[in-house]
């Protein structure tokens, strides 16, 4: 009787909370962005998607448009408002009230923090959404923001995602995904070591200590990377890193007569790459 009444109650408690899970590629949570008039926002919690929907913490789009937010203790709702427009949400209902209008559109509570859906707050308060498939990003024109400099996601950038998508195109593109994204990873080591140079560009296009990637330096490096290429190539700016401190990858087949092999720490191998820190 006693184990019956304990797997009622965990019934119920399962049923009076929202688990929601985040749209995955290769184990990770998909790698999305909002630009907001050109600059990326800063998020505590990387935005989500969950069923096609993305989703961005209430705070940091508040934050990024100049909003006010707050909470009703009566209602356990979370508020913003900006300008002229007011919102209301309620997360884990399926619905929020926008300007005093109930809307269609629900909150939610994910990794403790309140989400809201980014499209359909933003089309709300007038402005133009796009989703950009390639960087796979949703670009907002506010014209009436001004994204504060302590709001805006400088860690990297276009370029940056555009050429880590190359050179690992170049380097992997039969490769698994774990194998593109250590080659990924590789390079935003060498970014943030002092032995190399500061940008993604520049550690793969570097002749410093002799021709770093070769075929970057050939035609191949106008070829369009693929979509899994920009999604390990964002999983692995955005802070995801399945190679430790590694700084070198060499194919397995030519690796033990490598200058890595012999001169550095061995730390992994992925498929047909070998890493090295």
């Amino acid at each position: 009787m006693y184990k019956k009444v304990i797997l009622i109650i965990a019934v119920i408690v399962m049923m009076s909370v929202n688990v929601f899970a985040a749209d995955t590629y290769g184990g990770y949570n998909f790698p999305v962005d909002i630009d907001i008039n050109g600059c990326f926002v800063k998020c505590v919690q990387k935005p989500i998607i969950i069923e096609g929907t993305t989703y961005i913490p209430l705070r940091a789009f508040s934050d990024a448009i100049g909003g006010v937010i707050g909470w009703d203790e009566n209602e356990d709702a979370a508020t913003m408002k900006k300008g002229e427009h007011s919102f209301v949400f309620y997360p884990g209902k399926d619905y929020c009230l926008a300007d005093g209008e109930k809307k269609d559109y629900s909150a939610i509570y994910y990794e403790e923090l309140t989400f809201i859906p980014v499209r359909a707050v933003s089309e709300l308060m007038g402005y133009n959404v796009e989703w950009d498939d390639f960087y796979l990003t949703v670009k907002i024109t506010a014209p009436d923001v001004v994204v504060a400099t302590e709001c805006i996601d400088s860690s990297y950038t276009y370029e940056d995602i555009l050429y880590l998508g190359k050179i690992i195109f170049i380097e992997g593109r039969y490769q698994p995904f774990e194998t593109k994204l250590g080659i990924a990873g590789t390079i935003v080591n060498r970014v943030k070591s002092y032995q190399f140079p500061n940008t993604v560009k520049e550690v793969i296009l570097d002749t410093k200590w002799g021709v770093q990637f070769p075929p970057a330096h050939t035609d191949k490096i106008n070829n369009i990377p693929s979509n899994e290429c920009i999604i390990a190539a964002k999983c692995a700016l955005g802070g995801v890193n399945n190679i430790g401190n590694s700084l070198y990858f060499i194919d397995v087949k030519s690796a033990p007569k490598s200058w890595a092999h012999k001169n550095r720490t061995y730390y992994t191998t992925l498929h047909d790459m070998a890493f090295y820190e």
